[in-house]
């Protein structure tokens, strides 16, 4: 991407152009490499290297560029809604660094600024009442000890290693309070969902499993909220496919006070049959997230998996096999699961579709991050149809850019299965 893409934008009103060129002049003078993408490809091949090697220089990472973004076109740093929704489309190729300082510039905050009327940011929750997820978090005891350094802490007394996620390091030895309208990993909305299955829970048992988990966060939650309920047979699983977010899901366990017999941190993905994946490997595992797995050869050589490496291109060591388990397989030992979380990267309405009879059987509630119209539409019709009530729903949000669709900003979908 070229640097003249931005200096080519036109804009007629002297007080926007005079900010477009404080963003030129901090772009050229400060950072010549800040907007442009890395050039490079992955192998279609498992084991094959990246190219451009892994010690190509890159000025700046996301979460720096977004946050010197925010300063020059907003005036204030970018609050963590925000941050969030920007680094995971950077993530996951939905929205180059061009695309993001135009859609700060076509957003109603930038417009009142610009205009004089400076505008505070939406701070309501998305897809449920700010009562309803109030009354929700009500349920619990707030954590009232202090924060510790390198580790950022919510409400329920969890804590996640700073180190773990970049630009974060300014909440080192924070304690959130209630995450409305979220919080730095989540929506208000898969709190409230994650919080209702561990309310609802029955008899002295808990069961979540957490797929695409990163570093596990919704199982930490989860654990520390069933053990606030008096819950005492408590199990949590994570599957993750980087071998580096299973390492930080072995750490954030031992953190939260997570023992061995509680906590599973499962390498590999999850697909419609056991067998194996190609996914991508992330040479600092802190720095890539929203990987996504191929399970063809023609996943492998286009679409999603293919735009996702080629956008991380030096951030990915290699592509790797990777143990793929069927959901069948994952539940086998479990009679009831009283909550699965699903953030897999736009599989999720392929998964819920081939094992709904599955679900319906044995889980009680799903909580599921979507990426695409498509698949809202399809998950609005599945769940129903079985016999599942929709609890809470923010829709993903997309635009055409150059014919293509991308995702803005995913969407959140609550599910409870009435039949359990």
């Amino acid at each position: 991407m070229k640097l003249t893409g931005i200096v080519k934008i036109r804009l007629v009103d002297p007080i926007i152009n005079r900010i477009a060129e404080r963003i030129v002049h901090v772009l050229l003078n400060d950072y010549p490499s800040f907007i442009s993408e890395p050039e490079g490809s992955v192998g279609a091949e498992p084991g094959t290297k990246i190219f451009p090697p892994a010690n190509t220089p890159r000025n700046v990472d996301d979460h720096t560029f977004i946050a010197d973004i925010y300063r020059v076109l907003l005036g204030r740093d970018p609050d963590e809604d925000g941050m969030r929704h920007f680094s995971n489309m950077l993530k996951n190729a939905s929205l180059d660094r061009v695309g993001l300082i135009k859609e700060i510039l076509s957003s109603d905050e930038y417009g009142s600024r610009a205009a004089g009327t400076p505008r505070e940011p939406d701070r309501e929750p998305r897809g449920c009442l700010r009562s309803e997820a109030e009354a929700v978090f009500a349920s619990f005891q707030r954590y009232q000890g202090a924060g510790r350094q390198g580790f950022i802490t919510n409400f329920l007394g969890g804590v996640t290693d700073v180190r773990f996620v970049p630009g974060v390091d300014p909440l080192s030895g924070i304690v959130e309070g209630d995450p409305i309208p979220g919080n730095f990993h989540g929506d208000t909305l898969e709190w409230v969902g994650t919080l209702r299955s561990v309310i609802d829970a029955r008899s002295s048992k808990f069961t979540i499993v957490e797929l695409g988990a990163g570093w596990a966060p919704w199982c930490v939650i989860a654990f520390l909220a069933a053990k606030q309920c008096g819950l005492k047979r408590i199990k949590v699983i994570g599957v993750e496919g980087d071998a580096g977010h299973v390492e930080f899901m072995r750490e954030t366990f031992a953190a939260n006070g997570i023992d061995s017999d509680v906590g599973e941190a499962i390498f590999g993905v999850i697909g419609l049959t056991d067998g194996d994946a190609l996914f991508p490997k992330a040479i600092d595992a802190s720095r890539v997230y929203g990987g996504f797995a191929a399970f063809s050869d023609s996943e492998r050589a286009a679409g999603a998996f293919a735009d996702f490496t080629a956008h991380h291109a030096p951030q990915v060591e290699v592509v790797e096999r990777v143990p793929c388990f069927s959901l069948a397989t994952l539940l086998r030992d479990y009679e009831e699961v009283d909550l699965i979380h699903c953030d897999i990267q736009g599989a999720e309405a392929n998964l819920f579709a081939s094992v709904i009879e599955l679900l319906s059987a044995k889980v009680r509630r799903v909580v599921v991050g979507t990426h695409s119209f498509e698949i809202d539409r399809q998950l609005a019709c599945l769940f129903p149809r079985n016999g599942w009530d929709l609890e809470g729903i923010s829709a993903c949000l997309m635009r055409e850019e150059a014919g293509k669709p991308v995702i803005v900003r995913d969407g959140v979908q609550v599910w409870r299965n009435k039949h359990k």
